[in-house]
């Protein structure tokens, strides 16, 4: 039996509030994080999610009531055998394009940033296909800013992927033909939008060369949304799970689970690999004299409204009910007390006062300013040489403006070492 902790509940219960607090110390305290997402995170951006009674399904099914039976229907690799349904598609998807274009990430993915940012995120993967985890700064498997063109031409660069996007983008299309893979632009969208497919780009520019020569012309595909149906391969499938076969082999130790039901089999393999080696991770080695585990490591955590089901006991430690964005504060909000240096912000690094160098940090305190005393460029004494000249500077801050006060540096025992010849190679 999985334990369900009531987010809500957490201000009047002490156990579930200790719960809480000490899961949100594993968050600070791992390295390795796996995060997985499915829609849930997005409905707070007014993105809906597919099973719920307001979702995509009972949308798709109240729009088309007599062509429809079943809303996952229009989800589904067979719909193109169908004109009527392939035409109701491209106009869904085109209305559900425009609604993605107008929202902004939620604190969710915020937080999944957040969490690479920190350097403890090993990969996120997402059923989404909004791409909201790029506009938060989180580079997709389906950006062309991260396929190789190397011995490996079209592959994906598993160093620079951060977030796997399971079942495609929104914002991509590609050919039914030739597999070209383009931004869905303007135009094309006017096509879906009227239940059209446009031609492919690529297909028609190389039959007018060949025509331009007296050739027979090719033929020439049509553009659909690049994302991936239920019984449908992704085009990236091989790629995809390379990098999940990598990630699981880095023994990650701890994975999140957010805003997905947990019902496409896919994904449940997925979850249940990575969920079997962040459980290894907290194993102590036999050989060793002294029990080495540490009850922070190894955490499954399932954050959503729904519990999960009973195949995921053993596997799962423990469902957070209540929304994501809410546990996403809570986590971040106890990370930034427990470890307040993990916060700190490099503020400036600037030449001032005959080419010394100074490195300013702000603590994220309450109105803590800590200066840091910038060695020098030429040879890095410390402590600096008696000769060297006070400055003056500001604690001024963004977050403080009411606070800022001029500072004598000399009266806080800070010397700056003039640089006569800076080398710019030794920062």
């Amino acid at each position: 039996m999985i334990p369900t902790l009531d987010l809500a509940a957490s201000s009047s219960d002490p156990h579930t509030r200790r719960t809480l607090s000490n899961l949100s110390h594993s968050v600070v305290k791992s390295k390795r994080i796996v995060v997985v997402t499915g829609a849930g995170i997005s409905c707070s951006c007014g993105i809906p999610d597919f099973r719920s009674s307001d979702g995509l399904y009972a949308l798709v099914k109240k729009q088309y009531p007599d062509t429809i039976l079943k809303g996952r229907d229009l989800f589904d690799a067979s719909l193109f055998r169908d004109p009527t349904s392939t035409s109701i598609f491209y106009s869904f998807i085109s209305q559900l394009k425009q609604s993605v274009d107008s929202a902004s990430p939620s604190r969710t993915h915020r937080f999944i940033r957040t969490l690479d940012e920190k350097k403890k995120l090993l990969r996120s993967y997402t059923q989404n296909i909004d791409g909201l985890e790029e506009k938060a700064g989180l580079i997709g498997s389906s950006s062309q800013d991260i396929k190789n063109n190397g011995k490996g031409k079209g592959k994906l660069s598993v160093k620079d992927v951060r977030n796997v996007q399971l079942h495609g983008d929104i914002h991509r299309v590609r050919c039914t033909l030739c597999s070209a893979d383009l931004p869905c632009e303007e135009e094309y969208l006017q096509f879906f939008t009227e239940g059209l497919a446009p031609d492919c780009p690529e297909c028609t520019l190389r039959s007018e060369a060949r025509l331009a020569r007296s050739a027979r012309p090719l033929k020439i595909g049509t553009l659909r949304p690049a994302i991936v149906l239920y019984d449908e391969a992704h085009p990236l499938g091989d790629d995809i799970g390379a990098i999940q076969a990598f990630d699981v082999s880095r023994k990650p130790d701890m994975l999140i689970i957010m805003g997905t039901s947990l019902k496409v089999h896919g994904l449940r393999k997925l979850v249940k690999e990575f969920a079997k080696a962040v459980h290894a991770s907290a194993s102590p080695d036999p050989l060793s004299t002294k029990a080495q585990a540490k009850n922070w490591v190894g955490k499954v955590i399932f954050v959503n409204k729904t519990p999960p089901g009973s195949e995921w006991n053993g596997l799962i430690d423990y469902h957070i009910e209540g929304e994501t964005d809410a546990w996403a504060h809570k986590v971040e909000e106890e990370w930034r007390k427990s470890r307040p240096s993990d916060w700190e912000v490099q503020q400036t690094l600037d030449d001032t006062d005959g080419g010394a160098f100074k490195a300013v940090k702000e603590a994220v305190g309450k109105g803590i300013r800590k200066w840091q005393e910038a060695y020098s460029a030429w040879n890095g004494e410390y402590p600096p040489s008696p000769g060297c000249r006070p400055i003056h500077c500001t604690t001024q801050s963004s977050l403080f403006p009411d606070e800022a006060a001029p500072v004598d540096v000399a009266l806080h025992g800070w010397r700056l070492q003039p640089v006569e010849e800076a080398r710019p190679w030794d920062f």
